[in-house]
């Protein structure tokens, strides 16, 4: 599919994610935990098969000893590989935000047992598939995907796009109601869309602001890489005005 279609597709996805967001996500939330379970257990599985298949050797990188020898022998690079790495760990401070939703026990679970090795898995196949097709590096992720299991996985690979949009919408929604606890933030209408989930909400005023931003970001920058580029920069301020805004509160509490 050429960009200009690949746009439209996007922002028509992002209009009706949006345009629902005032049912609720009560009726059919319980399809978000199985769908991002299976996305984790396919990007492990294809990274696993990857590494059996094209070189095994690249485990060797879990070895911290080979992270220092990389920022030794890329001096100048060092900068620009640090901000691909950034892009590794972004989504992390959004776990901040769904401590409303869900317990920290049940977060650590989730990372430790099913996200941080399936990642683990997905990134090192990726590696060993580079490592042999080094022409492929942009789109490495989707051509390392077998043939058999492609398109599958790209619809899985959509819905779980869509599943983490809506999750980052839900924490945009709770990050604005608790500044409005704390007088932080100008007064907006709330409206609770769960009888049974108090931190279930709907800000229409945030919502609409949300999705006029998000096409404005998707139609600007078109490409992955560039949105990726802003993305890593957009994760590397929030982390670092969390860090300073924190630190005072750690050492005074």
């Amino acid at each position: 599919m050429s960009t200009d279609v690949v746009v439209i597709v996007a922002v028509t996805i992002l209009i009706g994610l949006f345009s629902m967001q005032h049912y609720g996500t009560d009726k059919v939330g319980w399809l978000f935990a199985p769908l991002v379970f299976l996305w984790f257990i396919l990007i492990g599985s294809v990274g696993a098969f990857n590494i059996h298949k094209y070189n095994s050797s690249v485990l060797k990188a879990y070895n911290p000893v080979y992270i220092y020898r990389f920022l030794r022998r890329a001096k100048s690079e060092i900068w620009t590989s640090l901000g691909g790495v950034m892009l590794s760990i972004t989504g992390t401070e959004a776990l901040f935000a769904d401590l409303c939703h869900f317990p920290v026990l049940a977060i650590q679970i989730a990372f430790t047992l099913v996200v941080f090795p399936c990642l683990l898995l997905a990134y090192t196949g990726q590696a060993a598939y580079i490592i042999v097709h080094k022409d492929h590096v942009v789109d490495a992720f989707y051509r390392s995907i077998p043939d058999a299991i492609y398109w599958p996985a790209f619809v899985i690979a959509t819905l779980a796009a869509i599943v983490a949009s809506q999750a980052t919408i839900s924490a945009t929604y709770s990050i604005i109601k608790q500044a409005l606890a704390l007088g932080c933030f100008p007064r907006v209408s709330v409206v609770h869309t769960s009888k049974k989930f108090l931190g279930q909400i709907y800000i229409p005023d945030i919502n609409w602001v949300l999705m006029i931003l998000c096409i404005a970001v998707t139609a600007g920058f078109k490409n992955q890489i560039q949105i990726g580029n802003a993305y890593g920069t957009a994760v590397v301020i929030v982390m670092l005005v969390t860090t300073f805004l924190m630190v005072p509160i750690m050492l005074l509490v």
